[in-house]
């Protein structure tokens, strides 16, 4: 039944069959009801950075996409309670899980800083990402499920380019080089 579960020659399908499940609140795959057992294949069968928390820990799955976000957290990360997983960044993603839990509304965010520690150093990094409920099997949320992509680069580049613009404005003010350098 794992082997079915999680299929594939994914490193976290592989990751996930070898798996002891049983030293978790969920306990055997095998116990699992049909709402998570799918939210899992979809998340293994995508190509795209994705995690689900489940039940009342948030106990952590995740794709291959989404290995390069974790850092060094991986493969710690799989099974795990969120709020072990992203502990420094908690207070921000933590109200936002319960939220969508108790609501059943999703969240988004787009481009949100986070300060985190995932490579051995503390990094600002930037974040799009939604929380969407996942129904349990008798109508309730059992999870959250994300979708999130990295904007780092993008973000940090958008920046210098603002930055580059400035100075190119002060410099064309400026007139001269002896101008400009009492603008700087």
């Amino acid at each position: 039944m794992p082997e079915k579960l999680f299929e594939g020659d994914s490193e976290m399908a592989g990751l996930m069959r070898a798996f002891d499940w049983s030293q978790t609140p969920l306990g055997l795959p095998e116990q699992w009801s049909q709402s998570l057992k799918t939210s899992i294949r979809i998340m293994l069968g995508s190509r795209y950075p994705m995690f689900v928390w489940w039940g009342e820990t948030l106990t952590k799955f995740y794709n291959d996409d989404y290995i390069p976000v974790l850092g060094r957290r991986h493969p710690f990360a799989l099974g795990q309670p969120a709020s072990v997983v992203w502990a420094e960044i908690w207070d921000t993603l933590g109200p936002q899980a319960e939220a969508v839990l108790r609501s059943g509304q999703a969240s988004w965010n787009e481009a949100v800083l986070l300060i985190m520690e995932r490579n051995g150093y503390t990094e600002e990094t930037y974040f799009t990402f939604s929380y969407s409920p996942v129904p349990n099997d008798d109508g309730g949320i059992g999870g959250v499920f994300c979708a999130c992509t990295e904007e780092t680069k993008r973000v940090l580049s958008d920046r210098r380019l603002q930055t580059l613009r400035e100075l190119a404005a002060q410099t064309i003010a400026a007139g001269n080089m002896e101008s400009f350098v009492q603008c700087s």
